[in-house]
Formats: C-alpha cells, structure tokens, sequence
C-alpha cells in the first residue's frame, strides 16, 4: 500500500520543463526553492531563478525557503514532498530573516468615466514582490467586458505573465460574468536627463 505523499507541492510539468529544460527531476532527487507568493490554493515557487506557478500546501508561507523532495513525476505534475527542517549544528549562526511578503497598492482610487458614451469604471493596482518585481495591473470594467492591462518589468516576469494571462482572463471571466481580455506588456521606465 502507497501512503499519500503529504505535505505536497504541485508544479505542472509542461511549465517545468519549458521554464528549465536542463534540470532532471527524477524521484528521489532533492531541490530548494523559495516561495515568491502564496495565495489561497496556488502561489509562486522561485525554482533554479525561475518563477512557476504551484500547488502550495497551507502550512507553506511567502517567503520561506523549502527543501523539497520529488516524490512523482508524471506528464502532467511534478510533485515534491515538504522535507523536514534542518537544524542547524551548534555553532552555526541562526538563519538569515525571510524575504518580504508580496504586496499589492493602489495605484490609481477606482473613478468613473464616460468613453464614448459608455460608463468605464477603472483602478489601477501595484504587486510587488521579491521574485517578480513590480508588476502594474489596470482594470477597465464596462457593461460587458472586463480588460486587464499587465506592465511588467519584461525578460522572464513578462514571459511567465504571458503564460499565465489565460488563466486569469478565464478567471476574470468566471468572477465579473462578462467577457474579459487580458493584455501583458513590458512596462515603461521613465528616465530623467539633465544637461
């Protein structure tokens, strides 16, 4: 009889192996990541530099560095069992602090305006994290659609958003019950010159 592999944590293969073609996970075999975010069911584990989307278990919190033990592989998950913390031999100085949780601000307060002649309600939200950088979301909700605008700061953050805009247009549309549009982009930076 199998025991269930408990604490877990899931990772699809398919982005895995995109994201590191190099690395072989086998079972058996041990890695360190480090938990970018965590939301209510999936987060963001940092694997190799890489940031993929997870199956976190609820005990795991942001910004906590695991050692993970790949329990099973299959050509839809990678699967990797929590290993149990270490404790540091007598001597050894005591672990550097976590990294800062993500954190999510207003950038712009809700306001109304008339496009058209149609009423667009918008906000516009800052996320930053450690792994991701600041990521810059501007929601446009209309009568029947909803549209995301996603600045990133491009490279590997603006790939995975990429990867992930379905999801969250799916979601959006799910959540507003409307159609949804998502539009990933690199952000912007503004430079100043001075004569």
């Amino acid at each position: 009889m199998v025991e269930p592999v408990d604490p877990i944590v899931a990772i699809r293969t398919l982005l895995l192996r995109e994201a590191l073609p190099d690395l072989a996970l086998r079972p058996g075999a041990s890695v360190v990541a480090r938990v970018a975010s965590k939301g209510e069911h999936m987060g963001v584990l940092v694997l190799a530099g890489v940031p993929l989307t997870a199956q976190l278990p609820d005990e795991v919190r942001a910004g906590e560095t695991l050692r993970l033990r790949v329990a099973d592989v299959t050509s839809e998950r990678v699967t990797l069992q929590l290993e149990p913390p270490q404790s540091a031999p007598a001597g050894q100085p005591p672990a550097p602090p976590r990294a800062a949780a993500a954190r999510v601000a207003v950038g712009e307060p809700p306001r109304r305006r008339l496009e058209g002649g149609e009423a667009v309600d918008s906000v516009t939200l800052g996320f930053t994290s450690e792994a991701l950088g600041r990521l810059d979301l501007r929601i446009d909700l209309r009568a029947g659609s909803v549209q995301v605008t996603v600045d990133t700061p491009g490279g590997q953050v603006q790939d995975l958003a990429h990867g992930e805009a379905p999801r969250l247009r799916d979601g959006l549309a799910v959540k507003v019950g409307r159609e949804a549009a998502v539009t990933v982009r690199a952000r912007r930076e503004s430079v100043d010159f001075y004569a």
